[in-house]
């Protein structure tokens, strides 16, 4: 009787384990006018309860064999359920650096970066795009490349199967997840005017 109760809670402790197990790893090829100039990858870890978060972004635009644009941004943000509670960004931009940190302090959020300390509320979420959940009417928003806080215009709509979010405003960008919520697209525009595509890689 023992054995069989014991094993009847096996499946609600896998069920347990999964609920919290990291999400499968992000790697998307940067488009440029349709030609690869980048990657971007993101991975995952879970950590005592924790949902740790790695992304890495890196373009090179080259014209006739010489660099003429470089971009590298690095952020690590670690999540408890829908709460971020810390996050570190590096931007290097064409030689320039830019950082940005972040941590939860009671009911707020402290951001820091180059325009000083922010206090942002604590369901604050960051611009980095593998989280849905993120890009919903009511969250406010920060963009980790320039610590600051943002507000964009959000229109969401179905698209294929899953879901499109459009922000309007700065540079504007397009986020297409699938049915399941995984991040699997994203088009903006470059600096320069040319388009902007990520591809599964």
């Amino acid at each position: 009787m023992r054995r069989r109760a014991v094993l009847a809670g096996v499946p609600a402790l896998l069920l347990a384990q999964q609920a919290i197990a990291a999400p499968a790893g992000l790697d998307f090829r940067v488009l440029r006018s349709g030609s690869p100039v980048g990657t971007h990858r993101v991975r995952f870890r879970e950590n005592a309860g924790l949902l740790e978060a790695q992304s890495d972004v890196r373009i090179e635009v080259k014209l006739m064999g010489f660099t003429v644009f470089r971009y590298q941004h690095e952020t690590a943000e670690t999540w408890r359920g829908d709460r971020l509670v810390a996050l570190s960004s590096r931007l290097e931009k064409n030689g320039t650096t830019t950082a940005c940190e972040v941590r939860a302090s009671g009911a707020e959020l402290l951001l820091r970066g180059p325009e000083g300390e922010q206090r942002l509320p604590a369901r604050a979420a960051p611009l980095t795009w593998w989280r849905m959940a993120t890009l919903r009417p009511g969250v406010p928003l920060f963009d980790p490349r320039k610590a600051l806080a943002v507000e964009p215009e959000l229109r969401i709509s179905p698209a294929a199967g899953g879901t499109r979010v459009v922000l309007v405003g700065g540079e504007g960008a397009e986020v297409l997840y699938d049915a399941a919520g995984t991040w699997v697209g994203f088009a903006t525009t470059g600096e320069d005017g040319s388009p902007v595509r990520y591809e599964r890689a």
